[in-house]
């Protein structure tokens, strides 16, 4: 067909018709192209995932994770007012080094009121002890009359020597009293003048200190009493001489004496306790830092009134640790000891440790309104369990911060 058709043309003087070539469609080899190269590419990716998950299975880690340490709050165990402040923001200090004082007169005033107390309870168990001999020296049957009046005449001088112990400690208290008045008098006088005090107060301040200086004028009159009572006492040892024997049963006339005299030397420890608390809270006035490390937050300043449990100032330790939180899903495989590397964002470097601890709560639940499922939520939240990370050996860890923000990984084993 094809060559008759050639011969026709020729014969009829027309050119040769032109035989049509197919040529394979550009677009087709193009999307084949495509296709092999994102199939090349995802097997590549596949790969890698699967290489990466491969190499990784004994790795998991966390960005949510941050320096930590043990912060120490030092608050004051005293009230009254700071006399001065020993250090400043960001100081390090060491444990014991003095941090601020508090003005320890008001507490020097107790521990001396609370020695002449103990003072007069001691005397005043030395006068029932006497007490004691007395009674017992009175009751001793078959006893000749001078020598038992012989014996009382005596215990009677040491019991007026005795009480003139007491009498002398008595002063001994009502003049720290009369000193304490005397400057809260003065305090109270200043104050009403600067109009910082009202009239009441200073009025009282007058009616405390009328009392104390009474209180003084009352021991003093005790004091040359007993004085007397022991010139009589001593003037009566040679009428016991000649007394005929006598005796009487006196069982709870002793008894009687004797349970004063136990309740006498309890009183002595009780006094002794009182003193020992007022030299602890005159102890108190100085406070000291706990532990080594950094003042931070300090709000104590020089003249500043405060009260007992006022906190003053934070002590950073030097000491630091990790607390990652990882997902509950991360967790089932970590164990203490497990080595880790954490890199810290505002450090170049990588630092090393070990896991220390897992909590036995997530965050969650140690928040102020932890969640409650029972209620019916929508979306399940993965939790984060906090992994306490103690530093390892031999490193340079001056640079670390209280509170900066570190990356986590932990090899599992």
């Amino acid at each position: 067909m094809a060559t008759t058709t050639e011969s026709e043309s020729r014969t009829n003087g027309s050119p040769p018709a032109q035989a049509t070539v197919v040529s394979p469609p550009r677009k087709r080899n193009k999307a084949m192209r495509a296709y092999l190269i994102l199939a090349t590419l995802a097997g590549t990716a596949l790969a890698i995932y699967f290489i990466r998950g491969y190499l990784t299975r004994d790795l998991v880690s966390t960005d949510d994770a941050q320096v930590d340490a043990d912060v120490v709050p030092v608050a004051t165990r005293v009230g009254g007012v700071v006399l001065k402040t020993l250090v400043h923001d960001n100081q390090q200090v060491k444990a014991g080094a003095p941090i601020a004082e508090i003005d320890p007169a008001d507490y020097t005033a107790k521990v001396a009121a609370a020695q002449a107390d103990l003072d007069a309870a001691t005397a005043q168990a030395d006068a029932t002890d006497a007490q004691v001999e007395i009674v017992k020296s009175t009751s001793a049957g078959g006893l000749s009359s001078a020598k038992a009046q012989l014996q009382g005449t005596s215990a009677s001088v040491r019991s007026a020597g005795a009480q003139i112990q007491a009498a002398s400690a008595q002063i001994a208290r009502a003049q720290s009293g009369l000193v304490k008045a005397d400057a809260e008098l003065v305090r109270a006088k200043t104050l009403h003048d600067q109009g910082a005090a009202t009239a009441q107060a200073l009025e009282a301040a007058q009616s405390a200190r009328d009392s104390d200086r009474a209180a003084l004028d009352a021991a003093n009159a005790n004091l040359t009493f007993a004085r007397d009572q022991q010139s009589l006492a001593q003037s009566r040892i040679g009428e016991a001489e000649g007394r005929v024997q006598q005796s009487a049963p006196v069982t709870q006339q002793i008894a009687a004496a004797s349970a004063s005299s136990r309740l006498a030397h309890a009183r002595v420890e009780g006094a002794k306790a009182a003193l020992d608390q007022a030299k602890l809270m005159l102890s108190y006035t100085k406070i000291i830092a706990p532990v080594d490390g950094y003042v931070s937050k300090l709000g104590a300043h020089d003249g500043q009134m405060v009260q007992a449990g006022t906190t003053l100032v934070m002590v950073v330790p030097a000491s630091s640790y990790v607390v990652a939180n990882f997902k509950e899903t991360q967790i089932e495989r970590i164990r203490p000891g497990n080595d880790v590397e954490v890199s810290i964002d505002a450090i170049s470097g990588t630092f090393h440790g070990k896991v220390d601890s897992v909590s036995a709560g997530t965050g969650a639940r140690f928040s102020m309104m932890p969640p409650d499922n029972a209620t019916g939520n929508f979306v399940k939240v993965v939790q984060r369990v906090p992994v306490k990370i103690t530093w390892a050996d031999g490193q340079d860890l001056s640079l670390l911060h209280a509170g900066l923000s570190a990356e986590v990984t932990v090899h599992l084993k």
